[in-house]
Formats: C-alpha cells, sequence, structure tokens
C-alpha cells in the first residue's frame, strides 16, 4: 500500500500520453478524378515497348470509420433509421379474455387492426468518398480499355472555342440526354482527346464504359481464330455489362471482303446491344457510306447518332508542316 501512494499519478499520465498512439486521423483530401495523374494514380509507362497506363490505388484513410478492403473498395458503416409499423400484442386481464385497454400505449394506430410505431436501424456499408470511390473509380478505369492516351486527357483542357456546340452536345452524351453520336474531321485535331475526356466523365458517374479503336478490335478477332493462340474473341463478351461504348478511328482498318463484314457486324451488335455509343473518325460520314458500310449499318448508324453529328474544325494540333517544307 506504501508504494502505491508514492506513485506519482499525474507523471504517470503524461508519459502515457506522450507515448500513446494516436486514435484521431486528419480529415484526408478529396481526390477529384481530373487530378489523378497529380496524385500518381495514373501513370504512364513503357512496358515491353508499348505506352500502357498503370492504376495504383489508395490504401484506406482510416477516417470517419473507413475500414480497409481486400479489394480495394474500402467502406465505412452507415446506419439508417426507417419508420415502420409493429403488431401490437393486446394484454389482457387475468380473466384471459378481456383487453386491459390501459396497457395500450398513447400512440396506438388503430385501422385495420393495433400497430405500433417503431423505427428500425440498418447497418450497411459504402464505399468511402475519400479513398474507396476513388479506388472504384480506377477500377473501372482500368477495366474500360483506355490506353496509354488517356493520360491527362480531360474535359477541363479539351479546346471547344472553335467547335461551336459540340461542349453542349457531348456533356448532353455524358448526361445520358444523347443516345449516339458521331465526331469526325482530319487526324490529330482531338478527337481521341475527347472520347478519352467524355469516357472519364462518365466512369465517375458510375457508368461501365468500354474504349475500343476500329483495328485494335479487328486485330483481336483475326488473333483469335490463330491455333495455339490464347486471344479470346471479344465479340463473345465485349459488350457484356456496358453501358456506353466509345468507339474511336472508325474506318481506319485494313480493306478487305472479311474486315468489311465484320465490322458492320460490330455495328449491327452495338445496335442490337442498345448501349450509348460515340463513334471517332477521319473519314466523312459520306465516305463511310461509300467505303465499307452497307445498307443496315448506314440505316443503324443514322438512327443512334442522328442528335449528335458534329465535324471538328480544329486543325492537326500534331503535324508541322514547316518541317515538311
Amino acid at each position: 500500500m506504501g508504494n502505491l501512494t508514492k506513485l506519482d499519478l499525474s507523471g504517470w499520465i503524461k508519459q502515457l500520453k506522450k507515448h500513446a498512439i494516436p486514435t484521431q486521423v486528419e480529415k484526408p483530401i478529396m481526390i477529384h478524378h481530373r487530378r489523378l495523374e497529380e496524385a500518381n494514380l495514373l501513370t504512364r509507362e513503357v512496358i515491353n515497348g508499348v505506352p500502357e497506363i498503370q492504376v495504383h490505388m489508395l490504401d484506406s484513410c482510416e477516417y470517419n470509420g473507413c475500414t480497409p478492403s481486400h479489394n480495394g473498395i474500402h467502406s465505412r458503416t452507415e446506419v439508417k433509421t426507417l419508420k415502420d409499423l409493429a403488431e401490437y400484442k393486446p394484454v389482457y386481464l387475468e380473466d384471459g379474455e378481456t383487453e386491459d385497454i390501459s396497457k395500450r400505449p398513447d400512440n396506438l394506430i388503430i385501422d385495420d387492426g393495433l400497430w405500433v410505431p417503431v423505427e428500425l436501424n440498418y447497418s450497411f456499408g459504402i464505399p468511402c468518398e475519400y479513398c474507396g470511390q476513388v479506388n472504384k473509380y480506377l477500377q473501372r478505369f482500368k477495366a474500360s480499355g483506355l490506353t496509354a492516351d488517356a493520360i491527362g486527357k480531360h474535359v477541363d483542357n479539351f479546346n471547344f472555342e472553335s467547335e461551336g456546340d459540340l461542349k453542349q452536345k457531348a456533356m448532353a452524351f455524358v448526361n445520358g440526354e444523347i443516345k449516339g453520336g458521331l465526331i469526325y474531321g482530319v487526324p490529330g485535331n482531338g478527337k481521341t482527346h475527347l472520347l478519352c475526356a467524355i469516357a472519364r466523365e462518365l466512369i465517375w458517374n458510375n457508368k461501365k464504359v468500354r474504349y475500343v479503336s476500329h483495328q485494335s478490335i479487328l486485330e483481336q478477332i483475326r488473333q483469335s481464330f490463330d491455333k495455339g493462340n490464347n486471344t479470346v474473341d471479344p465479340r463473345f463478351k465485349w459488350l457484356d455489362g456496358i453501358d456506353v461504348v466509345l468507339f474511336d478511328e472508325l474506318g481506319f482498318f485494313r480493306r478487305n471482303d472479311w474486315s468489311k463484314q465484320t465490322t458492320n457486324e460490330l455495328i449491327h451488335a452495338l445496335h442490337a446491344a442498345s448501349v450509348q455509343v460515340l463513334f471517332a473518325s477521319n473519314l466523312t460520314p459520306k465516305q463511310m457510306k461509300t467505303q465499307f458500310l452497307d445498307m443496315r449499318s448506314i440505316s443503324r448508324i443514322s438512327s443512334m447518332c442522328g442528335k449528335f453529328k458534329h465535324e471538328m474544325m480544329g486543325e492537326d494540333q500534331r503535324a508541322n508542316d514547316e518541317f515538311w517544307v
């Protein structure tokens, strides 16, 4: 007992506080999807000679009850209270037949029976808005098929000034107000930039997006025919669960009967799946119509893209005419 009286409690408490592990987690910074490159969550790396996108997931921020998850969708628990009615069980007097009215609660509801208002609490997990939601976006970004060209491509840094009402049409497409569209013009004037920017907006809005280039998907289909090749024909699953397709470089492919027929089959599949679709092409609609589209594809593209056809008027941003003088 004597030893306890000599214990310096105040000093002991100070030492505990000094060496304690802090449990108060500071509020993290919200990362906007247009700033993922700045946060090094999206990087461009060359692998086996091919530029590719590398996706880096966030660790759990542990803020406001955020709980780490092995799949990266870190979540926090939210409780929702719902008002409901519970059947009232009458209390009987000693005779077992007469109800004791005095036992009825004041808020009893008598309407086709006896009911007592109750509140029910439901617990469920939602993605943490600081890390889980961002990781969910990153996973969909990775699954979209977007190439390294999408790095740094946003609506904010696309030049809409010389393109008339293109921004209004593009955002109407993002908001689902327009079902399909076709943008076309000379190479290098920003069509792929716009498709990537639109894809990123759609993914952040919880849409499942598929980005494909014309020549690339035809090459994947052709490779699936080769014996010993592990490539699976993308036509089996390329539209499964997809909300929006961004189809780049329509008309840029090696022309032969097989590629023309397969191209038209892809367009028919897009129409049948009733997905949103935005085409981009270096060719004019008239050139596409005369060079490779069959009558059914002409009808389907007209139907899908009738409200959004835009010729991009910007010049080739990649070319330097003085170089070739």
